[in-house]
Order: C-alpha cells, then sequence, then structure tokens
C-alpha cells in the first residue's frame, strides 16, 4: 500500500503493475505469434508459389527500388503494354514507372497509388482506363482474385496492403489472400514438383531479378506479336458497351482516387491507351464510354484523354502496330510512348491531335470492313458479327468455303451483320460490301 501525505489517498500499486504487465505480455505474445505466422507464410509461399514467371514480381522488385518516381502510370495490360518508361523519360526529363498489371482493376491501381505517394514525390499519375474494367468489378462478389494476388504478394506489408485485401473480396476469401501458399496447398502432396520449383527459385537469375520474356525495365513489358495479314478473327468488340452497367464499386474507387490525388496535389490525368480500330468500331457506341468518363470527372482537377481518337497523321490505329485486338506490339508501345509524352510535355496540342468523337473518326476513316469478332456458344454453334466502318444499313454478302472446298452462301444483301457456322468447322469466309472485300480463316 502507498499512502500520499499531501492527499491523504491511498492505493496498492501491485494489482494495477500486474495489469499492465499482463498487458504487454499478451501484446508481445500476440506479435511474436503474428511474426511467426507471417514468416511462415512467407516460408510455405515460397516453395508452393510459382512465379518464376511473373512480369509483376519484376516490376515490384523495381517499384521499391526507385530512387524517386515523378511520373506513375497504372492501370491493367492495357497500360504496361503500351508506355516504355526509357522513351517518355527521355521526352519528359524526369523519371517514369510503369505500374500496370494483367486484370489490373481500380482498387489495385488504388493500392498501387496509395504505395507510391507515401514513399515518393510524386508529380503525375496516368491512370490507363479499360473500358470491359468497369462492369465486372463488385468486389464483394469476386470469385476470381488473380488480378489482386498478382499485386497484393508482392507489396510488403502494410496497413496499405491489409485495407486492399480486406476490401477486395468477401471474407471467404481471406485466407487464400494473406496466406498465399494456401492456395496451392496440395502441392504439399507432390514433393517432386516442390523439388522442382525450389530448383528454379535457386537459380542466380530468379534470385538477383533478372528480366524474363518480354519484361524490359520500370515495368514496361514488350509484346512480339503481330496480327497476321492484318485482318481480325477475335473477340473483341462483340458487345456493346453499356456504360448503366458500370459497378458502383468502380465508381466509388474512381472517386476516392480522384479524391486522394487532389487532397495530395498530385496531378491526375485519365486515359487509354490506343486499341484497333477493329475494337473500338466493333462496339458501335464507344462514344458512350468517353462521354461518361468526362461526365464522371466534371468539376475535379483530373482530365481524361483518350488516345482512340487519335488523328491517322499522328498514330494511325493500323494492325501492324498491334500485338492483338487490343494490346500494342513492340513497334507500336515505341511509337505511343514518343507520341503520350511530346502531348503531355506540351509539344502536340489536344485540338490537334484528336478527333472529337469516335463517329467523327470512323466517318473520316471511311467504309471499309476490318474483320469478324466472334463468340462460341454452348451449342456448338459460333456467332460471327462482322466489324466494318461502313454506314448504317449496308448490305453485307457472306460466302463459307470448307476445308474440303464446298461453299455455302449465309448471307445475301442483308444489313444484318450477324450470322453462325458450326464451331469445329474450318476454312475460309469471304465478305462482300459493293467493292469492299475480305477474306478470313477460321
Amino acid at each position: 500500500m502507498i499512502h500520499s501525505e499531501n492527499t491523504g489517498w491511498a492505493y496498492d500499486v501491485y494489482p494495477v503493475y500486474n495489469y499492465i504487465m499482463s498487458s504487454v505480455k499478451k501484446i508481445v505474445s500476440a506479435l511474436v505469434f503474428m511474426t511467426l505466422f507471417l514468416l511462415c507464410g512467407m516460408g510455405f509461399r515460397w516453395l508452393l508459389i510459382d512465379d518464376t514467371q511473373s512480369y509483376t514480381r519484376l516490376m515490384m522488385h523495381e517499384f521499391y527500388e526507385q530512387e524517386n518516381i515523378d511520373n506513375l502510370f497504372v492501370g491493367s495490360s492495357h497500360c504496361y503494354a503500351a508506355l516504355d518508361p526509357a522513351v517518355t523519360d527521355k521526352v519528359f526529363g524526369a523519371n517514369s514507372f510503369n505500374a500496370g498489371s494483367s486484370l489490373q482493376a481500380l482498387d489495385a491501381s488504388f493500392a498501387l497509388i496509395r504505395e507510391a505517394a507515401e514513399r515518393y514525390d510524386l508529380k503525375h499519375i496516368y491512370l490507363e482506363m479499360y473500358y470491359l474494367m468497369m462492369s465486372n468489378d463488385n468486389y464483394k462478389e469476386r470469385d476470381q482474385l488473380t488480378g489482386t494476388y498478382i499485386i497484393s504478394d508482392y507489396m510488403r506489408p502494410s496497413f496499405n496492403k491489409a485495407k486492399f485485401l480486406f476490401e477486395a473480396s468477401a471474407p471467404k476469401y481471406y485466407v487464400n489472400s494473406f496466406l498465399p501458399a494456401r492456395r496451392n496447398w496440395e502441392k504439399l502432396l507432390h514433393p517432386s514438383e516442390v523439388l522442382a520449383l525450389i530448383r528454379e527459385k535457386q537459380k542466380e537469375a530468379y534470385r538477383n531479378y533478372e528480366p524474363i520474356g518480354g519484361y524490359r525495365a520500370k515495368g514496361f513489358v514488350s509484346n512480339q506479336g503481330e496480327i497476321p495479314n492484318g485482318i481480325l478473327l477475335d473477340t473483341a468488340g462483340f458487345d456493346s458497351i453499356h456504360t448503366k452497367s458500370a459497378s458502383p464499386d468502380w465508381l466509388k474507387t474512381l472517386r476516392e482516387i480522384i479524391n486522394y490525388c487532389e487532397k495530395k496535389g498530385i496531378s491526375l490525368t485519365l486515359f487509354s491507351a490506343p486499341m484497333t480500330l477493329f475494337q473500338t468500331a466493333g462496339v458501335g457506341n464507344y462514344d458512350d464510354y468517353i462521354e461518361l468518363i468526362n461526365h464522371l470527372i466534371e468539376g475535379t482537377n483530373a482530365e481524361y484523354v483518350d488516345f482512340n481518337l487519335c488523328r491517322e497523321e499522328y498514330f494511325d490505329q493500323t494492325p501492324d502496330l498491334f500485338a492483338d485486338a487490343g494490346h500494342l506490339n513492340e513497334r507500336g508501345a515505341e511509337v505511343f510512348s514518343q507520341l503520350f509524352a511530346s502531348h503531355f510535355s506540351g509539344a502536340i496540342a489536344k485540338d490537334e491531335l484528336f478527333y472529337e468523337s469516335m463517329a467523327e473518326k470512323i466517318a473520316a476513316h471511311g467504309p471499309d470492313i476490318l474483320g469478324l469478332s466472334y463468340l462460341d456458344s454452348g451449342d456448338g454453334m459460333r456467332k460471327l458479327k462482322i466489324v466494318s466502318t461502313c454506314p448504317p444499313g449496308s448490305l453485307y454478302s457472306v460466302e463459307f468455303c470448307t476445308a474440303n472446298g464446298d461453299v455455302q452462301r449465309l448471307k445475301d444483301n442483308s444489313s444484318d451483320l450477324y450470322f453462325e457456322i458450326p464451331q469445329e468447322t474450318h476454312g475460309t469466309i469471304h465478305v462482300f460490301s459493293g467493292e469492299i472485300e475480305i477474306e478470313v480463316e477460321v
């Protein structure tokens, strides 16, 4: 018992002392447990997760090793395949970094933005806005989290990472999110596979983060693909854009990114990387998407620039610049990176570089048949759509020449853009409209 002569107040310090020490022991025990849990998780992850061919592993390693990042490029594969910092840095005279990744949703982009803003003196963020990401992203309804994990697995432990993972999915996925090895737990039953992976990870190239495949530097991934014969048979552009189906989470996260950048004093530009005219014309209403983004940023400090509206003299969306309908190849990325940096450094004015709308661009292109978009159904049939820049109401004829030489007339002077063939049939499709004709191998 301790007695205070000044106050006459007596108290026993031992219960207080015991309570404090008990609390400290509990906190220390919890911290020790969490540390051991994380270390065990990291160990099992190293044993069971094969990331020897992961571009994102290399990108995130470089991300944390930068002395500073002035300009951050962030977004989906359309971002990492389009912008080469080796080109943009020369024009900007500043350090750029491409933090794009496959299937990167807006919440992953936001997590990377926060991660960069906490470490570097960011001047400008360029957020890539691929239109198909807007309608499939209700976070708590996700059942495919690949796009989340290829980022979160390489983020350093932090409140930002925990917040990202807690909000990215329903609670039933938290174990897989916070304990990555759990996703490949069954590999423990196959020791030979584990040993083979250990041998790969012990190689100097893996340990030293040496580039693989098309990975170049600072997040840029070079694509060597080419579109054969310049004529596309692709699923891109089959469906129209439905702006009313934009997910609430996508809209909410976009507003959060805009507000975050305004509070941090970081300039924010939303942009769409160029796709083939086949894809943008194929959807038929691409201007609806442009209108939606411009409406969402109205009254904010953000701007939106869609490079699909480029005039041909600055960037001609011909197939030789693309690996597929939506992604630039290495040559296309070099041309685009130069154009991108030149525009944003003030060398090319906006009204000089862009058409006002996709409708205006299609009209300027003139009548043309660009290829066929398709969708395979569950009944064994392949539904095809004629993708063209011909005026609405134009008439088309279609012939299908099978591999054994049989010719079938599938359409005769019809304005309907759709037709079907058996999914497993192979041959050549001829599409005619006036003097315009194309052949597509299927």
